[in-house]
């Protein structure tokens, strides 16, 4: 078990880019980190859609002689939804429109040629929101989301790339007990796993940890019940029974410190490189000892 963090930690809100790929990664290796993550507004979208083989040569000419692995890849879908400023949720693989979920695939298989060339393992990605508010039932939308990621496991798996929703309060697979509904019906389907997504819907770690079988990615950030991300001193996550726990059902995957800076449920106001320090410090006597 080794311990990252991604590039989109550093310097961007959502789909804008305020530092570039090449200085996220610096800031990455700065850090002492020698694993991170790539996606978000860090990658050129169109190009990658294009031309996946030109867009990873590009990544992997910065982190390559940086020395940094790539455990994890971030996408988001551009669509009709979607503008750089307003419902960057909406961003996902539910779209009630046929055909942009087939455009959405068309890019999803970009994304996996990219992702084999960079040697990334796994690609996390939302589950999908629940277009509740287009009035959509929870099970039309659960049914799109399970169709979506079948065919992504089937397209991705056979390419030796993981599938990794990542379960958050918004989407179709935000609670634990959807969560493992998706997980039965998708063969092959893993997670990338928040405990902080949960903390606020007032579970403990233990009812969690049912989720670590399904893990291909685990992130850590502190959080308490009113906010998923927040200070260490303001926290109530206990890591040192987290990677203990991870340690004692033989998960084989990293742990990506996942502080970031982004209008999405109060995540904008720490200070993401101490934070990222001082969890860095903690974590590394749990994985050690």
């Amino acid at each position: 078990m080794e311990l990252g963090v991604p590039c989109w930690s550093f310097g961007i809100q959502h789909l804008q880019g305020h530092l570039s790929l090449e200085g996220a990664a610096q800031v990455v290796k700065a850090l002492g980190f020698s694993t991170t993550a790539v996606g978000w507004s860090h990658i050129d979208w169109p190009s990658l859609r294009a031309d996946p083989s030109r867009e990873a040569a590009r990544v992997n000419g910065i982190f390559k002689p940086l020395g940094l692995k790539i455990d994890d890849s971030f996408i988001w879908f551009r669509n009709k939804y979607i503008s750089e400023v307003k419902d960057e949720l909406k961003c996902t693989i539910t779209q009630p429109d046929p055909a942009a979920r087939a455009d959405n695939f068309e890019m999803f298989k970009s994304f996996v040629k990219f992702c084999e060339e960079i040697d990334c393992p796994g690609i996390t990605l939302s589950s999908g929101v629940k277009y509740k508010d287009l009035g959509f039932e929870f099970e039309d939308i659960y049914k799109i989301a399970r169709s979506e990621l079948t065919r992504m496991v089937e397209y991705a798996g056979a390419r030796g790339i993981e599938v990794r929703p990542e379960p958050h309060a918004e989407s179709i697979m935000g609670t634990i007990e959807t969560c493992q509904r998706m997980l039965h019906d998708v063969p092959g389907l893993k997670i990338s796993l928040d405990y902080s997504h949960f903390m606020p819907q007032g579970h403990s770690i233990e009812d969690v940890h049912v989720l670590i079988p399904y893990a291909g990615h685990v992130h850590a950030r502190q959080a308490n019940r009113e906010r998923l991300q927040c200070r260490m001193e303001e926290g109530i996550l206990d890591f040192r029974a987290i990677i203990g726990e991870l340690k004692k059902q033989s998960y084989k995957g990293n742990v990506a410190l996942e502080y970031v800076c982004v209008n999405y449920r109060g995540c904008n106001d720490i200070d993401v490189l101490t934070e990222t320090l001082k969890l860095k410090r903690e974590l590394e006597g749990y994985i050690a000892a």
